[in-house]
């Protein structure tokens, strides 16, 4: 399986710990801020991860034990999971899937996560930041099957680039010293992906009239973009189950709902930062949009518009003054 020598090289090791509290905020660091608990009985923590960081890619192995996660949803990132040993139970909205050897999941931007993984499995994450997926696909917002099988032939060569990149000591070493060959290959790396997956240009969704849930659920958005919406409450207000609503915006939008509703957020803040008003500030217009997290709204925003919020807020403001 994919990831053997990345979890054991020297350079790579992210942390060993027997602490849950450290485990979870170290994960955090490099993912992003979650819940992690023990499933079943209270058993002594025994984790372990690996990471390895591209300009717009990670991948990581981890291994904590039986252990439940929580995540709201999945940040301005596609996070694949593959179990190099064990399995897991993952549900995501109304859908749950299960994955061990060959078969991982892929969990896009705005989707929830609860996920239990059993003793003895050991995970292979790959963190694809939305910007790579986008710079790298021949749609504006690709969306990629939720199963992933690395044993079928449209997968094989993404797998072998996985495996160079993550079970072979000389690549990693060359990959974590020179960015440019680091640049090159991550390009190389997503393409696959994405032929893998069949997001290209023959891949390309046509334009279609968007069913009324579909604009119903736009038009919620657009009305409350300010409080704490969950994918539930944009289904009840489009008068539909979830599943259809996914489903409906990615034949017709080619994105979540969920990260329609952030790309929404993220374009009001814009439009209030460019505003140049000198008694704004960078909190106010984050709130404003329904964002609660400063540092994740900073992120997210830069990723979206290739500069911070307050660096767009200085400019707008200067420009205005002159």
């Amino acid at each position: 399986m994919i990831g053997q020598q990345l979890s054991t090289h020297r350079d790579c090791r992210l942390f060993v710990s027997d602490d849950l509290e450290e485990t979870r905020a170290r994960i955090a660091a490099v993912m992003q801020p979650h819940e992690l608990r023990p499933a079943g009985p209270a058993a002594p923590v025994r984790a372990r991860m690996s990471y390895l960081r591209l300009p717009g890619v990670g991948v990581g192995t981890i291994s904590f034990g039986r252990m439940e996660l929580h995540l709201d949803e999945v940040d301005d990132y596609h996070l694949l999971i593959f179990c190099m040993k064990g399995h897991a139970r993952i549900r995501s909205g109304r859908s749950e899937y299960q994955i061990g050897g060959s078969r991982g999941l892929c969990l896009a931007p705005g989707e929830p996560v609860r996920a239990l993984f059993s003793e003895d499995c050991e995970q292979l994450v790959v963190r694809v930041d939305a910007r790579t997926m986008r710079r790298n696909s021949a749609v504006s917002d690709p969306v990629l099957r939720p199963m992933l099988d690395l044993s079928s032939a449209a997968m094989q060569p993404w797998a072998r680039l996985a495996s160079l990149m993550t079970d072979d000591a000389a690549m990693i070493d060359v990959l974590r010293r020179d960015q440019r060959i680091a640049a090159n290959y991550e390009q190389l790396f997503v393409s696959a992906l994405l032929e893998g997956q069949g997001v290209s240009e023959g891949g390309a969704r046509r334009v279609r009239v968007a069913p009324a849930a579909v604009k119903r659920a736009e038009d919620y958005i657009e009305r409350h973009l300010a409080e704490p919406i969950t994918l539930g409450d944009i289904a009840l207000a489009a008068d539909v189950p979830v599943r259809t609503l996914l489903n409906s915006f990615e034949k017709f939008r080619a994105v979540s709902p969920m990260r329609h509703l952030r790309h929404r957020r993220l374009d009001h803040a814009h439009r209030l930062l460019m505003g140049g008003d000198p008694c704004l500030t960078v909190a106010e217009a984050a709130l404003d949009a329904g964002f609660t997290h400063l540092g994740r709204f900073s992120q997210a925003y830069r990723e979206r518009f290739g500069e911070s919020p307050s660096e767009g807020l200085r400019r707008a403001v200067l420009s205005k003054a002159n």
